[in-house]
C-alpha cells in the first residue's frame, strides 16, 4: 500500500538525494514493502485445504480396508467362538468415522495385528500378506497426517503474525521518519511536499476503510 510513496520519491529523487536520514529513511521503506510482500507470498503458500484432504484421503483408504478386514475376522471369530474377534462385531465406516482420530488409528492397529495374528485361518478368506502391507501402509498414511492440518494452520498463524509486525514496522517508518522529515520540503520544495502529502492520505484513508 505504500508503493504510491515509493512512486513519489521515485520522481522527486533530485529533490532529497543530498539529505542522508531521507535517503536511508526512503530505503527503509522500499524494505519494508520488499518484506511484506515475501511475507504474503509465503502465506498464501501455506495451504490448509490441501492438508485437509490430503488427511481425509489417508482416513478413508485406511478406514475402507480395515472394515473389511474387521468383518471377515468378526466371521471368523463366529465360526470358532472367538470372543476377540466377536467383539469386531457391528464395526462399520461410521463407527470408524464417529471415533476421534487417535482411537481411529488404534482401532486400525488392532485390527491390522488381529489379521496378522490369525493369518493361517484367514487364508481362505483372500486376506494376503499383500492386503495386510497394504492396511499397514494406509495407517502409517493416516497417522502421518493426523497433526498435519492443524500444523498447517498454526504455520499460517505465524506468518500472518509475521506480516503483521512488518506493517508496524511500515507504519514506523512513515510516521516516525517520513513524515517527520518531509517537513525541510515544506517550504523548498511545496511540489514534492504536497504530492507525498497526497499520497499519504490515500494511504490513510483506505486503511480506514478497510
Amino acid at each position: 500500500m505504500a508503493t504510491r510513496v515509493l512512486d513519489t520519491f521515485k520522481r522527486y529523487e533530485d529533490a532529497y538525494s543530498g539529505v542522508t536520514p531521507m535517503v536511508e529513511a526512503v530505503a527503509a521503506l522500499r524494505g519494508n514493502v520488499a518484506d511484506i510482500v515475501e511475507a504474503v507470498k509465503e502465506q498464501g503458500a501455506v495451504n490448509v485445504s490441501a492438508a485437509t484432504l490430503e488427511k481425509r484421503t489417508a482416513e478413508s483408504r485406511m478406514i475402507e480396508q480395515c472394515v473389511r478386514a474387521a468383518n471377515v475376522l468378526y466371521v471368523l471369530g463366529f465360526t470358532t467362538d472367538s470372543k476377540e474377534l466377536i467383539t469386531l462385531q457391528g464395526l462399520s465406516e461410521n463407527s470408524f468415522y464417529r471415533m476421534e482420530d487417535n482411537a481411529r488409528l488404534a482401532q486400525a492397529l488392532r485390527i491390522i495385528d488381529l489379521v496378522r495374528a490369525n493369518a493361517a485361518a484367514l487364508a481362505p478368506y483372500g486376506l494376503k500378506e499383500a492386503d495386510v502391507e497394504a492396511m499397514a501402509q494406509a495407517a502409517r498414511a493416516f497417522q502421518e497426517r493426523i497433526a498435519a492440518p492443524m500444523d498447517t494452520i498454526g504455520a499460517r498463524k505465524q506468518k500472518t503474525a509475521s506480516v503483521a509486525q512488518l506493517f508496524a514496522a511500515l507504519d514506523s517508518t512513515l510516521y516516525d521518519l517520513l513524515d517527520k522529515l518531509m517537513v525541510l520540503f515544506k517550504q523548498s520544495r511545496p511540489d514534492f511536499y504536497g504530492e507525498y502529502r497526497t499520497a499519504r492520505n490515500i494511504i490513510n484513508t483506505a486503511s480506514k476503510s478497510k
